[in-house]
């Protein structure tokens, strides 16, 4: 890590892509095939050494889920998934004076070649009071959810739902691994800047991806602990309730405990006030805190973030503004410890997850517009000020400027199969100046 200062190196980044999608499921005897394909390349960027400036990736997805067996609703799913360089990356120009850095969050591989995954693999069973889902799996809650690429983010886990109660609905679980996607390496790059802070937990651990010089593999399952960059734990196990009771609203509340490591605790409430049947504002708010616990293998951790939003929805058009603010204690004790793909703040965009930091007070505007039939332009903007979560966790790097990022999106869809999306993104960095 060098502390001097380099002229721009994470200045302002203006990168525009495209993404392109098929997918369609089919139904036979019972049995389901989901089969998709998807693509994305870099457009353009301005060059300055730090962001992805060229890339492309694709993802081909192939998923079986047989009929019944042996009783009903109790099925067997497996879902193959392949991701590789698409052929249009320039692997050796990213250092100067072309600047022209490859985008590592599109493959999985160190070199972009095509790796498979059988990412899912799973026995399930549903009836009408629980579901039950045991093995490789994508997961669905609070804490196991965030934006990605190509290539998800899958986990080892065996979950167990349930609606028995009137307005209840439960939600138990353990995560025993994790494989990470192809967005991973942005994730703790670009997007977390070595900090541990945006869905990969990293920084500061001696532990590296491949693409980072290390010998974690993406796309390969690790067990929660070794994935986080500490020695083998006993897993993450989860439960979660959900409260319909009261037109309108549903209240949210999430504890994940990972041994050794972490307990976190989530909570969300929100509301809907229908203006008419095209019209109607939705109001939330949330709260996440983390808890060092056990041989706390993270060291001192003491987070909390408050989030507040407020959207207004109508049939062709919608705004919303939002807010985060991050407790204030100094050093990584202060920080959210985000190991394991969680994304659930209000005020996180494209390329920026601040509001997981210490002493965050970020904002969040956005708008959408329906321009045509299938056809929709989005635009949104966060600042993020100035935090106190150092350059990598060194603690005598601290931000230089209030980071900042503008997201512009057109998103095509002319039919349920296909979906085309051009998003462009100008981003600042609060750490812009240093080199690392």
């Amino acid at each position: 890590l060098k502390g001097e200062k380099m002229k721009k190196s994470i200045a302002i980044s203006l990168l525009t892509c495209f993404v392109l999608g098929a997918s369609d499921a089919f139904l036979q005897d019972g049995a389901k095939t989901e089969v998709m394909f998807k693509m994305m390349s870099i457009i353009d960027d301005k060059r300055n050494g730090f962001t992805p400036s060229n890339g492309s990736g694709y993802l081909v997805k192939l998923k079986y889920e047989t009929a019944d067996i042996l009783t009903k609703n109790l099925k067997i799913g497996a879902g193959a998934y392949v991701n590789g360089d698409a052929g249009l990356t320039e692997w050796d120009e990213g250092a100067a004076p072309k600047y022209n850095k490859p985008a590592y969050g599109m493959v999985v591989d160190v070199e972009g070649e095509s790796k498979a995954l059988l990412g899912e693999m799973y026995i399930s069973y549903k009836n009408e009071y629980l579901s039950v889902k045991m093995g490789r799996q994508e997961l669905d809650t609070p804490l196991t959810k965030i934006f990605v690429s190509l290539m998800p983010n899958f986990y080892e886990a065996y979950m167990l739902k349930t609606d028995i109660f009137k307005d209840f609905k439960l939600t138990a679980g353990h995560i025993e691994k994790i494989s990470f996607g192809s967005r991973a390496m942005a994730d703790w790059g670009l997007i977390g800047e070595k900090t541990a802070t945006a869905g990969v937990g990293l920084g500061g651990s001696g532990v590296l991806f491949e693409q980072a010089g290390g010998t974690l593999q993406q796309a390969k399952f690790y067990n929660i602990g070794v994935a986080a960059g500490k020695k083998s734990t006993d897993g993450r196990s989860l439960a979660g309730i959900t409260y319909s009771g009261i037109k309108n609203m549903q209240v949210d509340f999430w504890l994940y405990h990972s041994y050794d490591i972490a307990d976190d605790y989530y909570a969300e409430l929100r509301y809907n006030i229908p203006i008419d049947e095209n019209m109607k504002i939705k109001l939330s708010t949330q709260y996440l805190m983390q808890k060092d616990t056990g041989d706390n293998l993270a060291g001192d951790i003491d987070f909390n973030m408050l989030g507040i939003k407020a959207a207004f929805d109508a049939k062709k058009w919608g705004v919303y503004a939002a807010y985060n603010k991050s407790g204030d204690k100094e050093g990584t004790k202060g920080q959210y410890f985000n190991a394991w793909g969680a994304d659930p703040a209000y005020t996180s965009t494209l390329f920026s997850r601040n509001a997981y930091r210490s002493d965050v007070d970020a904002y969040k505007v956005g708008t959408y517009y329906m321009l045509m039939k299938n056809l929709k332009l989005m635009v949104d903007y966060a600042n993020y000020g100035k935090s106190k979560t150092s350059v990598a966790n060194n603690m005598t790097l601290f931000a230089t400027k209030d980071a900042y990022e503008l997201d512009t999106i057109l998103a095509y869809k002319p039919s349920k199969e296909w979906m085309l999306k051009i998003f462009n993104t100008r981003r600042l960095s609060e750490f812009d100046g240093y080199s690392f």
